[in-house]
C-alpha cells in the first residue's frame, strides 16, 4: 500500500448505526474512533463514554479537527447532504451511510464536490462486501446458472420500533424506498453489473404520506427482468430467487445470509442437481466496508470499484424517477 498510517475515523451522529460502526472500527487494525458529534453534545459525550472516545464535539468542532482523517456520516437521510457537504467543504474523505442522499441532484453535488477536492467519498452499502455477496456475484459472472433472466425478490417487515419514526416521517425523508428498497436494487444491479434500462413502479402510501409498501419491476439492458416488492409495514419472507438458463438460486435471507441453495436442470423442469452453499461472514458485517475504505484510501483512490460513484448516482436517479411518478416529494424537496 501506497501509505499505511492508521486512519483516524470521526462519526457525525449517535445513533444505532453509528455504533454498529463504532464497534466496527475496533475490529480494523488500521483504523481508530478518534471523535464522535451530536447535534445534542450530550448524545455525543454518552456515545463517547460508552465507545471509550476521547473527543465528544459538535460538527463544526469535528470537521476542523487536525486529527481526523474521514468521516463517518450516520446521520437521518434528510441531513446527508448537508453533513457531508461540510465534511468535504473541510477536507475529509467520506464515508456515507446509505441512501447518498435524498436525490440525484444531491448526489450529483457531493460528488462533483469530492473530486474537486480529491478526497474519497463512498455510500456505505454495507451489503455490497460481505463475502457471501463477492462469491455470488462470481457465480453470476461465471454464468454457474447459464445466463441471469429473472430475479424475483421480498423484502419487508414490520418496522422495529426504534427505527419507525425514522421510517415513517415525511420530514426525515420516510419511506420504504429510501430506507430498505434501496438493497434489493442496490444488490441487482451489483449482481448482473448493470443498471436498469427500463423501470416501471407502484406504492401504497402511508397515512403519513410516504411510501409503505412498493413494487418495481426492471428491465436491464442484457435483457433481465426484476421484480422486487418491499414493505416496512408487512410480515414478509425475505428472499432473493435468482433465474438462470441451466438453474435457480435460492437465497432467504438475502440481505446479509451466509446461505443460499442451487439448483441446477439441462433446459428441462427435473432438477438434476440441488446443493447448498456456504460463505461465512463476519457477525459485524459493517468491518468489510471498514477495510475497503481504509484500502482505497491507504492506496490514494478517490472511490471503490464495489460501489463507483456514478452507480451511486445512477441508482439515486432510478429512485427519483419512481417517486417522481408516485408524486412522492418530501416537504424540503
Amino acid at each position: 500500500m501506497a501509505n499505511t498510517k492508521e486512519l483516524k475515523w470521526g462519526i457525525i451522529g449517535a445513533g444505532i448505526i453509528a455504533q454498529h460502526m463504532a464497534d466496527a472500527l475496533r475490529l480494523d487494525p488500521n483504523s481508530r474512533l478518534w471523535a464522535v458529534a451530536s447535534q445534542t453534545l450530550a448524545k455525543a459525550k454518552m456515545f463517547a463514554e460508552r465507545n471509550g472516545v476521547e473527543h465528544a464535539c459538535t460538527y463544526q468542532e469535528i470537521v476542523d479537527s487536525k486529527e481526523v482523517d474521514i468521516i463517518y456520516v450516520a446521520t437521518t437521510h434528510n441531513f446527508h447532504f448537508d453533513n457531508t457537504k461540510l465534511a468535504l467543504q473541510h477536507g475529509k474523505h467520506v464515508l456515507l451511510e446509505k441512501p447518498f442522499t435524498v436525490n440525484a441532484r444531491q448526489a450529483r453535488e457531493l460528488v462533483r464536490l469530492a473530486r474537486e477536492k480529491n478526497l474519497f467519498l463512498m455510500e456505505a452499502i454495507w451489503v455490497r462486501f460481505l463475502p457471501s455477496m463477492k462469491m455470488l456475484k462470481k457465480r453470476i459472472q461465471n454464468n454457474e446458472i447459464g445466463e441471469v433472466r429473472l430475479f424475483n425478490i421480498s423484502f419487508g417487515g414490520i418496522v422495529d420500533p426504534r427505527f419507525a419514526e425514522r421510517l415513517k416521517d415525511p420530514l426525515l425523508a420516510g419511506g420504504v424506498t429510501l430506507d430498505m428498497g434501496i438493497y434489493p436494487i442496490s444488490f441487482v444491479c451489483y449482481l448482473l453489473g448493470e443498471l436498469p434500462a427500463d423501470i416501471k413502479s407502484m406504492t401504497r402510501f402511508s397515512d403519513r404520506g410516504v411510501d409503505e409498501i412498493s413494487n418495481y419491476m426492471f428491465r436491464f439492458p442484457s435483457g433481465c427482468l426484476t421484480n422486487i416488492c418491499t414493505s416496512y409495514n408487512l410480515k414478509m419472507k425475505n428472499e432473493a430467487m435468482i433465474y438462470g438458463t441451466k438453474g435457480f438460486i435460492e437465497f432467504p435471507d438475502f440481505q446479509a445470509g451466509e446461505r443460499y441453495a442451487i439448483s441446477m436442470h439441462e433446459g428441462s423442469n427435473k432438477i438434476r442437481d440441488r446443493r447448498e452453499v456456504v460463505e461465512p461472514n463476519h457477525s459485524n458485517g459493517f468491518i468489510y466496508q471498514v477495510e475497503e475504505t481504509v484500502r482505497c484510501i491507504q492506496e490514494g483512490k478517490l472511490e471503490s470499484a464495489i460501489i463507483p460513484l456514478d452507480e451511486t448516482i445512477a441508482i439515486m436517479e432510478v429512485m427519483d424517477k419512481m417517486r417522481d411518478e408516485w408524486g412522492l416529494r418530501y416537504p424540503f424537496e
